[in-house]
């Protein structure tokens, strides 16, 4: 799968620009893909373990609206400069994913957007704990995903998951890489 093909699914509309409130539990993601070694690969981080929610956890980097966000573009390109030092210049947005609800009730909105081939950032922050590549073709292997349970206010509840050397990607974060590899199938 090659990052042309990928990206030529998505266009930024008006919708996505459009200012966002700031209040309650709004939040966006980004969803940054580049190439790697000629293949559409997708970045991603593990928290930190230090951090009080989510520890260990792999996402992608992003985080609560602000007010002075204008959109939730503006949040995801400022939250990953804050997380991993990457330079918004070196960020195209292309499109925006259905926005994803939270069993915790975060309501997030992933950005998906393409890395300039001279991108960088830090592979750890106080935040993240490492950055790290995973190409789209590992992720669109379905037999690599795996029902994982977990007890949430008492219920057991039933993710997919994948098993990488980074740790085990489930939640949220799966969700939104699976609602993105369903669009570009």
């Amino acid at each position: 799968m090659n990052l042309q093909h990928v990206i030529s699914r998505f266009s930024l509309g008006g919708s996505t620009l459009t200012p966002v409130s700031g209040q309650g539990q709004e939040s966006a993601v980004l969803v940054p893909l580049l190439e790697v070694d000629g293949e559409a690969s997708m970045l991603l981080c593990k928290r930190s373990a230090q951090l009080r929610s989510h520890p260990s956890q792999l996402c992608f980097p992003g985080g609560k609206v602000e007010l002075q966000d204008a959109s939730v573009i503006t949040t995801a390109l400022r939250e990953s400069q804050e997380e991993i030092a990457l330079d918004p210049q070196q960020v195209n947005p292309v499109g925006v994913l259905p926005l994803h609800t939270t069993l915790t009730g975060f309501r997030i909105t992933p950005v998906l957007a393409v890395l300039d081939r001279n991108a960088s950032w830090e592979t750890q922050s106080d935040e993240v704990e490492h950055v790290f590549t995973l190409p789209l073709s590992l992720l669109a292997q379905q037999q690599a995903w795996q029902p994982v349970q977990t007890q949430l206010r008492g219920k057991t509840v039933t993710f997919n998951g994948l098993m990488t050397e980074y740790g085990l990607l489930w939640g949220a974060t799966a969700k939104i890489v699976q609602q993105l590899l369903t669009r570009v199938a």
